[in-house]
């Protein structure tokens, strides 16, 4: 006994197939469906971790940049990230009384305030560090901690030496269940 296809069960002798049954439409569309539920996550995932990480680089290098003014015009400049209506906003000047130009990250990005180390604005979502005229750090050390709500992670950017040393840092286990960046 000769099997037939699905097609040929289907067409009546003599006619040609033209196009797709709605069965093989339907497993196709089930096939596409399984792929997307498993893809979607994931690039939700991978997108959050890049937004945190280019706003990571942007705030260590806007530092950078500040220490390079601080040296090249042999003036004191200020560093200062704050959180402004639900956005991460970063700049630099070199009067505290003076406008800053802004720079800003993604939607889904805060700054962890417990682990914020850098000297805070009394009363404000603001925190600064001052650089010298030489582009060294003026006082405390610290670290800016930022936070994706999309994903359960970490970036910071570490000021660790008083020569104006800066590092990136992202979630470390210290403890057992506690977690830093560093």
């Amino acid at each position: 006994m000769k099997f037939k296809s699905i097609k040929q069960l289907f067409l009546k002798a003599g006619k040609r197939a033209a196009g797709f049954t709605l069965l093989e439409l339907m497993i196709v569309l089930t096939i596409i469906g399984i792929l997307s539920a498993i893809a979607v996550p994931s690039w939700n995932s991978f997108y959050a971790t890049r937004q945190l990480n280019t706003a990571q680089d942007q705030i260590q290098g806007s530092i950078k940049q500040g220490q390079h003014l601080a040296k090249m015009q042999r003036r004191p400049y200020r560093f200062m990230i704050e959180q402004y209506q639900g956005i991460v906003r970063w700049g630099i000047a070199t009067d505290p009384n003076i406008p800053i130009e802004w720079k800003s990250s993604f939607q889904n990005i805060s700054i962890d305030t417990n682990q914020t180390t850098f000297r805070k604005i009394k009363d404000k979502d603001q925190w600064f560090m001052v650089l010298d005229d030489d582009g060294t750090v003026t006082g405390q050390l610290g670290r800016v901690t930022l936070v994706s709500q999309a994903v359960s992670d970490q970036r910071c950017v570490i000021m660790s030496t008083l020569l104006g040393e800066t590092r990136k840092g992202q979630r470390q286990r210290v403890n057992q269940g506690k977690f830093s960046c560093y």
